[in-house]
Parts: structure tokens; C-alpha cells; sequence
């Protein structure tokens, strides 16, 4: 069993042996469009350290149309280094974006190192080691495997350990229940003040005037009037009297009218 394994193991080892020692070849052609996509790798990188930060970033973005940028793209590494590179919009803002992340994943300052050239199908890829104080990465640049040497894509990647991805996951975890927090408290606030103002309306209401009682029918009070001053009357009713009385057969000695009232008469 053991020497089964040894075997099988030695025959691993000469097919990675043979596999490492070969070596693409590429035709005159494809070694030229190389050297020349390694020549504006070059001058890109020198580009994004100059331009790679966020205010620079948030400058070209909001300061220039598309097509403008893409034409200082190209006027600026003719310019600068000689080799004029074409590239999209979305494709340069993605090269800077992706840098400025890497520094800050790698912690501040990064170093370039070597550089590794290929094709991977139709692209010509151009590949840079970074190295930084916390991390290393990787700058990947493809172009087209063709004279124009047209930039299709770039992006700076950070190598994060587990620990350290862990960290930036927390992190921004952080930020987001913070900025969550915030926008809350701002809504809520908003909506308390906003109860409050519609609250103080009612300080401001006109008070109904209060209605009047019905008035009451006023009362009518018969006054009975005493007459007693009234000598004449007196004098005519005790008459008669005096007079019913003896017609009567009776008397009307002793019977003295002291006062006399208006009678209620009812219909």
C-alpha cells in the first residue's frame, strides 16, 4: 500500500515538474501588443497615483461630461508618458474608485511590484503586485489583444485576511447602524415638531361667542290697587249696600268699606 502511494505521488510530482517548465509562446505580433499594453499599465498606474483620490475622483466625475474624460484620459498619457490609452468612462472611473478603496484596505500608502504579462483569450491582461502596511493586492489591467491597445477594464484588489475582513465587515456594519440611527432620529424629531405645530393651532382658534339665554316671557303681575283713598267710590258702594240690605229686611249697621280691590275675572 505504501509503495502504491509513493508512486502514485512521484507521478503527481513529474506532471507538475512538466506543467511548470512549459511555457506559452506567443507570435511577434502578440509579443509587440504586450509590450505595449505593459507600457500604458505603466503609464496608468501613474495616472490613478496622481488622480487616485476622492476628491480628485468626485472632481472629474462632477466637473466633466463623459466623452471629456475619456479625451483627457488619452491626452494626459500621451502627454505625460507617450503612450495614449482609449478607455470608457465607466471604465476609468471603475480603475480610480477601485484604487482608493485599496488604499484604504491596505492602510495608506502603496508600493508596486512586479509585473505579470499574458493573454487570457482575446484580452492581453497586465498584472501588478501591491503591497501595503496591512495588506498586499493586486492592480489588473485588460486590454484588447490588438494595435489600438484599448483599456476594457482595471481594478485594484486588496488580499484581506480573514481577521481583517471580519473587521471591515464590523466597521461598516457600524456606519450603517449609525447612519440607520440618525436617519431615525431625524424622522422622529421631524414628526414631533411636526405634532407639535399642529397642535399650536388650537391656540389660535376664534372663541365662540357664547349664546344668549332665551329670554323669559316676562311675567305679568297683576297689581291689585287699594282704593281706600277713594271716598266717592266708597261712598257709592256702601250706599249700595245699605240699600240691598233693606230691600232685603236686613241691616247694614256696623258694615264699613276699608278697601277696595280689582277682581280676577275669568273668561
Amino acid at each position: 500500500m505504501k509503495k502504491k502511494l509513493l508512486a502514485f505521488l512521484c507521478v503527481i510530482a513529474c506532471i507538475l515538474s512538466l506543467a511548470a517548465c512549459g511555457k506559452k509562446e506567443y507570435t511577434t505580433a502578440e509579443e509587440t501588443n504586450i509590450a505595449n499594453a505593459e507600457k500604458c499599465a505603466q503609464s496608468l498606474i501613474q495616472l490613478t497615483q496622481m488622480l487616485g483620490t476622492q476628491e480628485q475622483l468626485s472632481m472629474l466625475t462632477s466637473q466633466y461630461r463623459k466623452h471629456e474624460t475619456e479625451q483627457m484620459l488619452e491626452y494626459y498619457t500621451y502627454q505625460l508618458f507617450g503612450t495614449p490609452v482609449t478607455a470608457e468612462l465607466g471604465v476609468f472611473e471603475g480603475m480610480l474608485t477601485t484604487y482608493v478603496q485599496a488604499i484604504n484596505d491596505m492602510g495608506g500608502e502603496i508600493t508596486v511590484g512586479e509585473c505579470t504579462p499574458g493573454i487570457q483569450g482575446k484580452d492581453i491582461v497586465i498584472s501588478y503586485a501591491l503591497e501595503g502596511p496591512e495588506a498586499n493586492g493586486t492592480f489588473t489591467f485588460k486590454f484588447t489583444n490588438d494595435s489600438f491597445t484599448k483599456l476594457t477594464a482595471a481594478e485594484a484588489v486588496a488580499h484581506l485576511s480573514i481577521k481583517q475582513n471580519l473587521q471591515k465587515a464590523g466597521k461598516n456594519m457600524g456606519n450603517a447602524g449609525l447612519n440607520t440611527i440618525l436617519g431615525m432620529g431625524v424622522v422622529f424629531s421631524v414628526l414631533i415638531l411636526i405634532s407639535l405645530i399642529i397642535s399650536s393651532f388650537n391656540l389660535f382658534k376664534k372663541q365662540p361667542k357664547p349664546v344668549p339665554a332665551t329670554a323669559k316671557p316676562a311675567e305679568v303681575v297683576t297689581e291689585t290697587e287699594e282704593l281706600t283713598d277713594d271716598t266717592e267710590l266708597v261712598a257709592v258702594i256702601m250706599a249700595a249696600i245699605s240699600a240691598y240690605e233693606s230691600a232685603n229686611g236686613g241691616s247694614a249697621d256696623g258694615f264699613v268699606v276699608r278697601s277696595i280691590r280689582r277682581a280676577n275675572r275669568r273668561n
